[in-house]
């Protein structure tokens, strides 16, 4: 209820602005942010290794090789991308400490690192640019497969 009454308020400016103007801010704002986090989400999972029932590893090494760490890069700043994730480019570590506040997630991805080099588990980071190119390969390989499998198995086809 009170997020509901805040996003109303906030809307409409606390009754300043109109109830079109309302409307189109709040369409505007709920459409943008859910984009946002949906880069984010897929950045985070999207191409990463999956595993059968039968093959999947321990849970250290489900988590780390399931997910994916956003970093800076090309030109954009840590700092951006720390704001623009919301903590959520700790992705790896998240998983693996799900209920760790999230300020704290920078402390643990050093650890998290030295600890997976020392054990010899691979661990990804890509930034926005390479991260994003990744997922869409990855779709695109998922995309034409299915159309390859559809075409073969498909009575009228």
């Amino acid at each position: 209820v009170c997020f509901h009454a805040w996003n109303i308020a906030l809307s409409c400016k606390f009754g300043q602005w109109g109830v079109f103007y309302s409307m189109a801010y709040y369409f505007t704002a709920a459409c943008s942010s859910g984009l946002f986090l949906a880069l984010v989400f897929g950045l985070g999972h999207n191409g990463m290794a999956t595993y059968n029932a039968e093959d999947r590893p321990d849970f250290w090494k489900l988590q780390v090789t399931t997910t994916r760490n956003i970093i800076g890069g090309h030109g954009i700043p840590q700092a951006f991308v720390d704001w623009f994730c919301g903590g959520l480019q700790y992705q790896v570590d998240h998983h693996l400490f799900p209920t760790m506040p999230r300020h704290h997630l920078p402390k643990a991805h050093l650890l998290i690192d030295s600890f997976c080099k020392e054990w010899n588990v691979s661990y990804h980071e890509a930034d926005l640019i390479n991260g994003n190119i990744e997922v869409v390969q990855h779709l695109q390989q998922v995309s034409d497969d299915f159309i390859v499998d559809m075409i073969q198995d498909f009575p009228a086809m």
